[in-house]
């Protein structure tokens, strides 16, 4: 079996370029070892950093740790996908719909609260999200998957019903805000660091697809609460939400399951922010994550004050979801061939400049629009970053650490930015909001590039 035979040329090249490959052919021009390539399956192996590291004498050890193959599709690796689906549609999906509780809350519930204080129980929400990655990531990699999806699951409808009967912004905050935060950060890490166990010359639809799931979340949740709302309580509404999901969470934890052994050592890689690729990259992703969430918490907002009807403001969270399904769909399967840190770098661009434009918009027209479109490519932004956190890690089985890492710095992103955002609309007014939000993503813009380009200096290569 030929290397040719289990990647194609551009492939290749990228691999070639990783720290990782080129300790090996360092190593390779003093002694010679395994081609690294599984005879069997015909796929890429990658060496473990002990490998790398030590050769030992006897000859039968220099074969290293069992061959990591990428079985490209099967029975179970698709429902893995379709498990990791469903786990970010009750995890971030459910966050998307918070424009939803936004709008209620402050005009329902809590109104002696202002925009910045209600934005605080979705941005904890966000920050932990990302910050229970920190752990959840280096458990998965070192105990496996159902050890973090099975009890997150079910503190997830826990929180959702305690929800439900919350009367005080305390209580909003500790039940929906930290309590559902920790329990969907702990089911999305497993659901990204699964699938790229799978996948690697498909790794980019696969990932679009299991991210897709957010998006179909952030569709049909707000849409049935704004329903609900109006034929029940709120008390009802929100828990038909977590009947919905106990109903959903069982098929995950059935189906995500990780197929590569579990990693030793310790508990988190210290090693990874050596890499100036990686850290320019979770720099590049916090910035924007730091101005994206703005949207998604105020458009709402922004359309009761351009005279929108409540209903309608509410579909345009929908709108922004469904948009955001095909555009986290689509671009990983363009990655796929042009290069996932190149659609990386591209998506970030397209979306700071369509927040700039939200300052030109002043009809329900033009927000209808802007809406659309800032769906598709935010979420373009969000599929591409498991893609490329995938190809960048040196070894498969820390995929699950290097993401966890990647997220809990991007929780303080998640924790901040819509405060910030919100704080700045009720001092200033959507203009100083929303140009936060833009500068934001233009800096985030700036360090993506420069780990593009640091990974691979050709302008036009395939990365």
């Amino acid at each position: 079996m030929t290397t040719a035979d289990s990647v194609n040329s551009k492939e290749l090249e990228t691999l070639s370029n990783t720290p990782q490959a080129r300790s090996e052919k360092d190593l390779r021009n003093g002694t010679p070892i395994d081609n690294g390539i599984d005879e069997q399956d015909g796929m890429v192996v990658l060496s473990d950093d002990k490998f790398e590291k030590e050769l030992p004498a006897d000859p039968e050890k220099q074969q290293g740790p069992p061959a990591v193959t990428f079985p490209e599709g099967g029975a179970q690796a698709w429902l893995a996908v379709l498990g990791s689906a469903i786990l970010l549609f009750c995890s971030f999906g459910y966050v998307n719909a918070f424009g939803v509780y936004e709008s209620y809350y402050l005009s329902v519930l809590l109104t002696n609260k202002t925009a910045d204080d209600i934005a605080w129980i979705g941005s904890i929400q966000i920050a932990f999200i990302f910050g229970s990655g920190l752990f959840a990531g280096s458990i998965f990699d070192r105990y496996g998957a159902q050890v973090i999806v099975i009890p997150a699951s079910i503190f997830l409808v826990v929180s959702v019903m305690i929800t439900s009967i919350c009367k005080e912004y305390y209580q909003f905050l500790l039940c929906q805000g930290i309590l559902g935060g920790i329990c969907q950060g702990a089911l999305f890490t497993p659901a990204l660091g699964v699938v790229g166990q799978y996948f690697f010359r498909k790794r980019g639809a696969a990932m679009g697809l299991v991210v897709a799931g957010s998006s179909l979340g952030g569709v049909i949740l707000p849409i049935m609460i704004a329903n609900l709302i109006k034929k029940t309580t709120f008390g009802w509404t929100v828990r038909a939400i977590g009947f919905l999901f106990l109903a959903l969470l069982w098929i995950p934890c059935i189906t995500v399951k990780e197929r590569l052994p579990h990693r030793a050592g310790t508990f988190f890689l210290p090693k990874a922010f050596k890499d100036p690729v990686y850290v320019l990259f979770v720099a590049g992703n916090f910035f924007a994550l730091w101005g994206m969430f703005t949207p998604f918490f105020f458009i709402p907002s922004f359309a009761l004050k351009l005279g929108m009807s409540s209903t309608m403001s509410v579909y345009l969270v929908s709108i922004l979801n469904a948009l955001s399904f095909p555009g986290r769909v689509l671009p990983g399967i363009v990655a796929d061939k042009f290069g996932k840190m190149n659609c990386l770098v591209v998506a970030p661009i397209v979306t700071g400049i369509l927040i700039w434009c939200w300052l030109a918009v002043d009809s329900a027209a033009g927000l209808i629009v802007l809406t659309a479109f800032f769906g598709f490519w935010s979420g373009s932004l969000i599929s591409m970053f498991p893609a490329v956190m995938a190809q960048i890690v040196p070894n498969p089985r820390e995929i699950g650490t290097y993401i966890g890492m990647a997220m809990g710095i991007s929780g303080f992103a998640g924790l901040t930015g819509s405060p910030i955002a919100g704080a700045l609309l009720t001092k200033y007014g959507y203009t100083a909001a929303i140009s936060f939000s833009g500068s934001c993503m233009m800096v985030g813009i700036i360090l993506l590039a420069a780990a593009r380009f640091i990974y691979n200096p050709k302008l036009f290569a395939i990365v």
